[in-house]
């Protein structure tokens, strides 16, 4: 890879990163007295031209919607390699794909439950898959459906195809990694693998017994061997953990799983597992220029959006702004 290429997509990168909501404007928003005077506070920001279409300030969502989308076109048109663009878009063309497999399984419209972001053409994709002819393989998300038509999942598969899509997903994340041949994409994904299993592996807990079925269930690829998570199975899992112990993402794990083991809830979970992919972004605050400012800057707009999603959220059920502070997200700016 030739990081000469970025030099001028980083340069217009640091611009817009100027855009990007601070700690001052996030705090104003926090003590906001109602979701009205929320939305009126972003009157100055890039969410405005979305906000001012709104009908009713419920409609939120739409204007979130709006400028994610805006985002990953702008990032899309300016990065000389769309493949780091696609480490953070794919998660959505594969929730279609689930969205889709599942939609032609069981014979229901899921329009409402498409993300209109990704790189497939869901429709395109979905005329290839009710067509009945034989889907070739003539890119990734053909050849996932391709795969997933051959095992002919049933109706009782249901979790089976979850499993498939983000496995293929997974494998997907770490090629484009180690094709970008960058270390801080590879443990980037590597630690996305750790999050994900460790998180499967407390789920499974509560209500599987099945050495086997777990390790369906874990992904490959991650810094912790799959096998350690069978041992785990029948074991308590704290704060100070030998399964993760060693891994990079202990010491933000530490807390959470002190939280997790006193109230059974992995929201703590969820924050520490978004705070610390965040630390990994803000790495590339160091970088003059390379792809990684790239990538930095749609975890920064994707965590600017789910705490502006946290915030109108709890301004519409009335809750306090201690409330709103515990689940903020760590932000880049």
């Amino acid at each position: 890879m030739d990081r000469q290429k970025f030099i001028q997509s980083s340069t217009t990168t640091r611009v817009i990163e100027k855009r990007l909501l601070d700690k001052v404007q996030l705090d104003r928003l926090i003590e906001a007295s109602d979701i009205n005077e929320a939305l009126n506070f972003l009157s100055d920001s890039v969410y405005q031209p979305y906000i001012n279409k709104l009908e009713r300030p419920e409609d939120y969502e739409k204007a979130l919607a709006s400028e994610l989308k805006n985002s990953y076109d702008y990032m899309y048109s300016i990065s000389p390699m769309h493949e780091v663009i696609d480490l953070m878009a794919y998660k959505y063309d594969y929730h279609n794909l689930k969205v889709m497999l599942k939609e032609n399984l069981y014979n229901y419209n899921a329009d409402g439950m498409y993300i209109d972001l990704g790189k497939a053409n869901v429709n395109e994709l979905k005329v290839k898959l009710n067509s009945g002819e034989k889907i070739m393989a003539d890119d990734i998300f053909s050849g996932s459906i391709r795969e997933a038509v051959d095992k002919e999942f049933t109706k009782d598969d249901s979790q089976d195809i979850d499993l498939f899509i983000d496995t293929k997903y997974f494998e997907e994340m770490m090629r484009l990694a180690k094709e970008l041949d960058s270390e801080f994409f590879i443990q980037y994904v590597e630690d996305l693998i750790d999050f994900t299993n460790i998180r499967t592996l407390l789920r499974y807990k509560r209500k599987g017994d099945s050495p086997e079925y777990l390790s369906k269930l874990i992904i490959d690829g991650g810094t912790i061997s799959k096998d350690k998570y069978k041992d785990y199975l029948h074991q308590e899992i704290d704060e100070n953990s030998n399964l993760f112990k060693s891994s990079r993402i202990y010491y933000n794990l530490k807390d959470a799983m002190a939280e997790y083991g006193n109230t059974g809830n992995l929201s703590k979970f969820e924050k520490q597992m978004d705070d610390y992919l965040m630390e990994k972004a803000k790495e590339a605050k160091k970088i003059t220029y390379g792809p990684e400012v790239l990538f930095a800057y749609l975890v920064a707009k994707e965590t600017e959006i789910k705490n502006l999603r946290i915030i109108f959220i709890s301004k519409l059920n009335g809750l306090s702004s201690e409330f709103i502070r515990e689940r903020l997200r760590d932000s880049y700016v």
